[in-house]
Formats: structure tokens, sequence, C-alpha cells
């Protein structure tokens, strides 16, 4: 007799060993954790997964699967009834508050200083901007206003000493600046939030990223960041913390030719990172070289 699973028995045996409701990812994680045998494998096997349960919901009356949420996608079984939802929305009160926090996503910086150093787009020296430094002021006053990390590119770093200096001959900028905001997790559950926070805080700059290592395994996800990204100009990023040089531009940041000049004054009134970042490429373009200290690529 085979031990091979159905994609149905392989969803029911993994809600019944965890006892709690599931997205189709978390389902195929732990079949590939527990190593259960199945032949219906395929380039997506969690949405074949998602498919099949929708469809037995639908179809069969006995079902022993039930939605219980949204963005994220959750399934439970039947005869848990209403507990299903209780625990869901302690998982997602739990998540949000623990999924991103600032210690977690620090751990992230050198991969991201690591890609942007390496990557043709960019070849960027990045510094991180630490909110706690900053200037103490009415609470939500400067929420969203400060990025996880800057960037800059310089020109010298590119071009010949002759074009560098026709270049500021014709009152062309000898850098280009970068904003990033970072996530471990981006998902419908924080998707809106981290999004703007990234548009919030990246005004200032030439362009503006928003970065996560995690991605929901959701096409209404990406489309939505596709949207999102077109609308408001701001790229993503998916960051491999196993290989920082062969994570991706998933989309691309809408370049603006002009700095906000009024918000880089601000933050650095407001945050000395902010303040050293300013001076640190004030002295590199004034020496034509990179002298200065910024994060370490490890």
């Amino acid at each position: 007799m085979s031990d091979s699973l159905f994609f149905l028995e392989i969803a029911e045996k993994a809600l019944n060993e965890t006892g709690k409701p599931m997205t189709v990812s978390e389902i195929w994680t732990l079949a590939k954790d527990k190593k259960w045998k199945t032949d219906s494998l395929g380039k997506t096997p969690w949405a074949t997964i998602a498919a099949q349960i929708y469809v037995n919901i639908k179809n069969n009356p006995h079902t022993p699967f039930r939605q219980v949420s949204k963005r994220p996608t959750r399934f439970a079984l039947t005869p848990w009834g209403e507990a299903a939802e209780k625990i869901v929305s302690e998982l997602n009160t739990y998540a949000l508050e623990e999924e991103n926090a600032v210690t977690k996503e620090r751990d992230l910086h050198p991969v991201l200083s690591k890609f942007v150093y390496s990557h043709p787009h960019f070849r960027a020296y990045v510094k991180t901007i630490y909110h706690e430094i900053s200037t103490k002021s009415t609470k939500g006053k400067n929420r969203w206003l400060h990025p996880d990390l800057v960037g800059v590119r310089f020109n010298f770093d590119e071009y010949k000493e002759e074009t560098v200096t026709l270049q500021k001959l014709m009152a062309i900028a000898d850098c280009y600046l970068f904003s990033f905001e970072l996530k471990v997790n981006l998902h419908f559950g924080n998707l809106r939030e981290a999004f703007f926070q990234a548009v919030s805080n990246s005004s200032w700059a030439n362009e503006g990223y928003l970065a996560a290592v995690n991605f929901e395994e959701d096409t209404d996800l990406m489309d939505e960041l596709a949207r999102l990204s077109k609308a408001f100009g701001i790229g993503i990023l998916k960051l491999d913390p196993a290989k920082p040089e062969e994570s991706e531009i998933l989309f691309q940041s809408n370049p603006k030719s002009e700095l906000d000049f009024d918000t880089i004054d601000r933050l650095a009134e407001d945050n000395r990172n902010f303040k050293d970042f300013l001076r640190n490429i004030a002295e590199d373009v004034k020496l034509g070289k990179v002298k200065s200290e910024y994060d370490k690529r490890e």
C-alpha cells in the first residue's frame, strides 16, 4: 500500500497535527518538513492545495474544511467551530507585533547593504538610521518620518575623472540618494501599512524602496504590490539572507530627478545618523573618493 498522500489528505493531516488554522503555504511547508510523500507535485503545490480546498468546501456538504480568514487566507477544520476565529485573531495580533520587530529587521541590514552595493542598479553605500536616537517630539509627529536605511551612489565610482569634472561644470549632481524601508515578512496583514510607511519616509530621496525577505505566496499580493508600486513609485526588493547578491528587484522604483531638501533638512535636524550621512557624502564628494564609514557588508 502506498504511503503517498493526496493534497486534501495533506491539508487535513497538517491541520490535525498543528491544531490551529493555517495558510496553504504553512500547510505545504509542514508537509515538506515532515517529508510527507505525494505523487501530486507541480511548480506551485501550495496553489493546488488552495484550489482543491476551495472546491471541496463548495461541493462537499460534509467537507472537513472551512475558511476562517482572508489576507492571509487561513483554513481550519469544521469541528473546531468558533474557536478557530479566536485563534486567528490571536495569530494576527501576535504576527503584527512580533514578526517585524526592530531587532529582527536590523539583523537583515547587512544583507541589504551587501545587495545594494553589488547590484549594478544601485552600487550604493548605505547607513542605518536609528529611530530611537531621534529628537523627542510630540507623539505621532515623527511617525513614518525616518527610513530604516539610506544609501548613496557616487558619480566618481562610475565615471572617469574627466567625466565627473564635466558633470560638475554642467551642475549635475555628484551623487544619487536612496531610501529603504525593511520588513522581515510581507503579507496582506501588513502590506498597506508597510508600503505607505515607505512612501512617507522616502519622499526626500531620488528612489525609495520597500524590502522584505518573506512574501506571502499569493498572486493577489503580487498584483497589489505591482499596482501600488506603479501608482506611488516605490520599488520592491526581495532579500535573500543566505545569498545577498542573489536578492531581487521585483518592481523598480520610479526615479525623481529633484530632491526634497525641506524633508532632508528636517531629517538632519531630527536624527544625528542622518546628519552624519549627509556630512559623509559631502566629505567624500569633496575628496573624490569614499573615505567615510558606512554600514558593513557582511
